[in-house]
């Protein structure tokens, strides 16, 4: 058996078991890109908040994009804390 065959069946074996080994390198760009694109959604939120301040009813969906903005923030910061848990799981 070669060096790549053993490698694949242990990760094969390791995901039936349900532990999934990702390079830790992966992990932390991963959670620094979800961390990023929170931060520039809170950002686009305070934007649309201001707008429809500043517009009112001139933007009817205004409100509706704000709490889809905050809604959208709110799953991409789970899925990071998520990601951090299996990262500090795999350690």
């Amino acid at each position: 058996m070669s060096n790549d065959d053993l490698v694949s069946e242990v990760m094969d074996r390791l995901k039936d078991e349900g532990f999934l080994m990702i390079a830790d390198d992966f992990i932390d760009q991963l959670i620094t890109t979800l961390h990023a694109n929170v931060t520039l959604i809170n950002t686009m939120t305070q934007i649309a908040e201001l707008e429809t301040t500043m517009l009112g009813s001139l933007l009817p969906t205004g409100s509706r994009q704000v709490e889809s903005l905050k809604e959208l923030s709110k799953n991409i910061a789970e899925i990071a804390f998520n990601v951090e848990d299996v990262r500090d799981d795999q350690r």
